[in-house]
C-alpha cells in the first residue's frame, strides 16, 4: 500500500465514523420517536390545562423619587420588623392563607419586591396579587409603613434635627408651665398688673428676642454677643422698672417688684420659645416630605402574570430533554446486555443493588 493511499484511508475511515454516528442518532430517535413526540405533546397540554386555569396576577407600583437615601429606604423596606408591620396591618396570613409569621414573610417576599429601575433611578415597589385592589393598598402600605419608620427611628439627618427641636420643646414648656403657675400668685399677680403697658412691652420684647437668640446660639461668636447684648438690656430694663416702681411702693416691698418682673420676663421668654421651636419644627416637617417624594401606586388595570405561553413552551422543552435522555439511556441499556462482559457487569449491579 502506497503512503498516499494510507493517507486517504484514515480520513475515508473518519467520515464513515461520522456517519455512522449520526445515523446512530437518528436510529435511536427513529426508535423511541413516540416517547420523544408525544412526552412533549403530552406535557404541553397538560401545561395549558393548568395555565387557564391559574388566576390572573396584577402588579401595583409604587414610586420613590431618586435620592441619596435610597441605601436606607431599601433597607427599611427589607427590614423584618417594617414587614411584620405590615403583615400584621394587613392581616397578610389571613390573605395569604398562612400560619406562621415565617409562613407569611416568604409569602410577602414573593408578592412584594423592592427594586432600583435602571431606567429612571426610582425606587421602585411592586405588590403582585390575584386583586388588583389589594396589590396597590399593600404597595402604598408599604411607602406608609416607610415613612413612618424613617421619621419614628430617625434615620435622616432632617430628622435628628427635627428630634433635638423636639427635645428642646419638651423642656420649654416644662418651664413655661412652671412660669404660667408663678405669675398667677396672688402677690405676684397684683404686682404685675401695676406695671404700665409700655413696661409689659418692653419686657415681653426682649424676652422674645432673647429666646431667638437662644435658638441661634452656638452658631457664630456674633450671636453669643448678640444674646449677651440682649440680656444685659433686659436687665438694665428691669432696673429701670423697679426704681420706677420705687416711688409708688415701699422699700420694703423691692425683692416682690424684682420677683415679680423677672417671673414675667421667665414666663415671656419660655412662651416665645416653645412658639419659635413649634414654627422650626413645623418647617423641618415639612422638609421632612419634601426629602422623601413618592408617587403612590394606583390599581392596575392590565395583568402582569402568568405568563401562560411560556409556561407551556418551557413545560414542552423539558420533556422533551428528559425523552432524549431516556431514549438514550434506553438505548445503552440494550447494548449493554448484547455485550457479554457488559451484561456480566449489569448483573452485578443488579445483584449488588438486591442485596442492598
Amino acid at each position: 500500500m502506497t503512503a498516499e493511499n494510507q493517507s486517504v484511508l484514515p480520513s475515508n475511515q473518519s467520515v464513515e465514523e461520522d456517519e455512522i454516528s449520526l445515523l446512530d442518532l437518528l436510529l435511536v430517535f427513529a426508535k423511541h420517536k413516540k416517547i420523544i413526540i408525544g412526552l412533549p405533546i403530552l406535557a404541553a397540554l397538560i401545561a395549558a390545562a393548568v395555565a387557564v386555569n391559574l388566576p390572573n396576577d396584577y402588579t401595583a407600583t409604587l414610586k420613590i423619587a431618586p435620592s441619596k437615601n435610597a441605601p436606607v429606604y431599601n433597607w427599611v423596606l427589607t427590614n423584618d420588623q417594617v414587614i411584620e408591620q405590615v403583615a400584621k396591618e394587613m392581616k397578610l396570613a389571613e390573605h395569604f392563607g398562612t400560619q406562621g409569621r415565617q409562613a407569611t414573610r416568604k409569602e410577602m417576599a414573593k408578592a412584594v419586591k423592592v427594586t432600583l429601575n435602571t431606567k429612571d433611578g426610582f425606587l421602585d415597589v411592586s405588590a403582585t396579587d390575584n386583586n388588583p385592589e389589594f396589590a396597590a393598598q399593600l404597595a402604598n402600605r408599604m411607602g406608609l409603613a416607610l415613612q413612618e419608620n424613617l421619621y419614628g427611628l430617625r434615620l435622616l439627618e432632617i430628622s435628628k434635627q427635627r428630634y433635638d427641636l423636639e427635645t428642646r420643646r419638651e423642656l420649654a414648656l416644662k418651664n413655661k408651665a412652671k412660669f404660667d403657675a408663678e405669675i398667677k400668685q396672688p402677690d405676684l399677680a397684683a404686682t404685675i398688673a401695676t406695671l404700665s403697658a409700655a413696661d409689659r412691652y418692653g419686657i415681653i420684647s426682649l424676652a422674645a428676642i432673647q429666646a431667638e437668640s437662644t435658638l441661634q446660639g452656638g452658631l457664630s461668636d456674633l450671636m453669643q454677643n448678640e444674646l449677651v447684648r440682649m440680656q444685659d438690656q433686659l436687665a438694665s430694663l428691669q432696673r429701670l422698672v423697679v426704681d420706677s416702681m420705687k416711688k409708688q411702693a415701699s422699700v420694703n416691698n423691692t425683692g416682690l417688684w424684682i420677683a415679680s418682673v423677672d417671673a414675667l420676663q421667665q414666663q415671656a421668654y419660655w412662651d416665645a420659645l416653645v412658639e419659635r421651636l413649634d414654627r422650626r419644627i413645623e418647617l423641618l416637617r415639612k422638609q421632612e416630605r419634601d426629602e422623601l417624594k413618592m408617587t403612590a401606586a394606583e390599581v392596575p388595570d392590565e395583568k402582569s402574570g402568568p405568563k401562560r405561553a411560556l409556561i407551556v413552551l418551557l413545560s414542552a422543552f423539558a420533556a422533551l430533554f428528559f425523552a432524549v435522555l431516556w431514549a438514550f439511556i434506553a438505548e445503552a441499556i440494550v447494548k449493554s446486555r448484547e455485550n457479554s462482559q457488559s451484561l456480566v457487569l449489569f448483573n452485578k449491579i443488579s445483584a449488588a443493588w438486591r442485596g442492598s
